[in-house]
């Protein structure tokens, strides 16, 4: 029958294009495996929740393939790099570590001697949108007395902010409220003990000053 030379010869090839087409999408997989694993990096993450002031063990760290872009440019940390350290807000389990959450020199450094981080959460979370790393900022106590008792009291004047939470796409933070309200303050160490009986008596809240003392916002 005319015009039936075509399908014939297709039909002839049939198998060595079937083989060429597998091989070529054989090899698109394997090219795309590779550039997925250059996407991601090696990160630490916690084990365990890591309540503010824990020191890290190696039994609460562990180290993870995590895709890059969720990560600091140039993150580069092992789990023994972490062991010792301090954390200086909560972390749940399963986030990843970054030296910005611990108590040392990644928040200290440049500020006096004797100066230590401390976690507060404000009663009033909206004014974390308000605050950045370098502000200064009032903290002001009130119990939970009767009305009339319940003034509130100044508690710390003009403390530097070191830390706020970023946002959802921190990920090495995690996205619990325990870790994504506490905004990090530098202190001495006495202030720091104010503060922690301050909070455990009633609430605090955060006001945004300038350095020489004018208050530029509340919560």
């Amino acid at each position: 029958m005319r015009g039936s030379g075509v399908p014939r010869a297709l039909r002839r090839f049939r198998a060595p294009l079937a083989l060429l087409m597998g091989a070529a999408a054989l090899v698109a997989v394997l090219m795309g495996q590779q550039g997925g694993a250059s996407d991601t990096v090696t990160a630490v993450r916690v084990t365990v929740d890591v309540p503010a002031g824990e020191l890290l063990s190696a039994s609460m760290l562990e180290e993870d393939q995590v895709d890059a872009g969720s990560l600091p440019e140039g993150y580069a940390h092992t789990a023994e790099s972490f062991e010792g350290e301090a954390m200086a807000a909560p972390l749940p389990a399963g986030a990843v570590l970054h030296p910005a959450q611990l108590v040392g020199p990644g928040l200290l450094q440049g500020h006096p001697a004797g100066t230590v981080a401390v976690p507060v959460r404000p009663a009033d979370t909206a004014i974390l949108g308000f605050m950045s790393a370098g502000q200064r900022v009032d903290v002001l106590a009130s119990s939970d007395a009767p009305e009339g008792e319940s003034a509130a009291a100044r508690v710390v004047d003009a403390a530097p902010v070191l830390w706020v939470p970023q946002g959802g796409d921190e990920t090495w933070l995690g996205s619990s409220a325990d870790s994504s309200d506490v905004v990090i303050l530098g202190v001495d160490a006495q202030t720091a003990e104010d503060v922690a009986e301050a909070g455990y008596r009633g609430r605090l809240d955060l006001v945004l000053t300038s350095a020489s003392g004018e208050a530029s916002e509340s919560s």
